[in-house]
């Protein structure tokens, strides 16, 4: 069994959709699944406990999970409009940023904390941000505290937290190819006004 973040779901077939994936072990990854056996469990990021075969005669394709449970989901999130929206933007984020299949256990133990800060923390006005500025770092484009300290100062306004969300976003789009800002940008900022 192996234990994964889901980054989100896409329909394949009428009866299957694709499940991306981020292990610690393995990096980002992807099967299929087939029928509703685990439609309540796949929900972005959901942590899950997994098994998938993949066929010998042809590596390249899409495994398949054969088994899921769910570990640990935000409960938080079926009744807190607020933290629907910061899980749909970090979740967008993810599948941006992760692509490849790549070993990084300090990035997937942090991921899990960030998650887990979806329930917890009782004020999460600002944890998208703080995820950006510190995800930054495992991306290898770390931000600069000399050169944009006025991203690190909190509390802030409804403004700041706006136009500080757009730089950030921006920070992004300049230092990694193919990065556009999540779609869940203009709920988010609308949710948090």
């Amino acid at each position: 069994m192996a234990v994964a973040i889901v980054l989100s779901i896409t329909k394949y077939s009428d009866t299957g959709s694709v499940v991306h994936l981020y292990t610690a072990e393995h990096g980002r990854m992807q099967y299929v699944v087939y029928g509703n056996k685990s439609k309540g469990v796949l929900r972005p990021l959901s942590l899950i406990e997994f098994t998938a075969t993949r066929r010998k005669n042809a590596p390249n394709q899409l495994g398949t999970l054969s088994s899921v449970s769910l570990l640990y989901t935000p409960q938080l999130l079926t009744t807190d409009i607020h933290r629907q929206c910061v899980a749909m933007f970090i979740a967008e984020v993810l599948v941006a940023t992760l692509r490849h299949p790549m070993s990084d256990q300090p990035l997937f133990e942090w991921l899990c904390q960030v998650i887990r800060c979806l329930d917890q923390d009782a004020d999460i006005s600002n944890l998208h941000l703080n995820f950006l500025l510190n995800y930054a770092t495992f991306l290898g484009i770390g931000i600069d505290e000399t050169q944009h300290s006025e991203w690190f100062l909190v509390p802030l306004s409804r403004l700041q937290r706006q136009q500080r969300l757009r730089e950030l976003c921006a920070y992004y789009e300049e230092h990694i190819e193919d990065f556009h800002p999540p779609k869940s940008l203009d709920v988010l900022m609308e949710v948090f006004d």
